[in-house]
């Protein structure tokens, strides 16, 4: 049941962070949360067990998903939004294909990195 709270928690901190990313230059530091949350959620997951490096794994590209399919749903509404200004609609256009890109890579770097802060975190309670 705890893994479940903590599926939760990651998939609402994620949509949380894409939010924040909307925000003109502080946006910029929703990498750093993001990789921040991955070393959290996968140490927490480390109590688990053996399994939890897998379990880790998964959250990771479970969260690292979420927050790109978020950013990209933003980034769509800011490239065909009726209320955004014809210049800004420059800079949404580099914003979707980040965010479309993001599609693909973020899940693979949420994955290493919460596996890698569980394993490591796992390791350390068994030596």
């Amino acid at each position: 049941m705890r893994l479940f709270w903590v599926f939760v928690v990651g998939t609402v901190g994620f949509v949380l962070i894409s939010y924040f990313e909307q925000v003109p230059v502080l946006g910029w530091l929703g990498a750093i949360v993001s990789v921040v949350a991955w070393v959290t959620l996968g140490r927490a997951l480390a109590e688990e067990g053996a399994s939890a490096t897998i379990a880790a794994g998964v959250l990771g590209a479970w969260t690292g998903f979420v927050g790109a399919l978020s950013a990209w749903i933003f980034q769509t509404g800011n490239l065909f939004g009726l209320s955004t200004p014809g210049l800004d609609r420059v800079g949404a256009g580099f914003g979707f294909i980040g965010a479309t890109l993001g599609l693909i890579y973020w899940p693979l770097i949420g994955a290493a990195v919460c596996f890698g802060a569980a394993f490591f975190s796992l390791r350390r309670r068994l030596a």
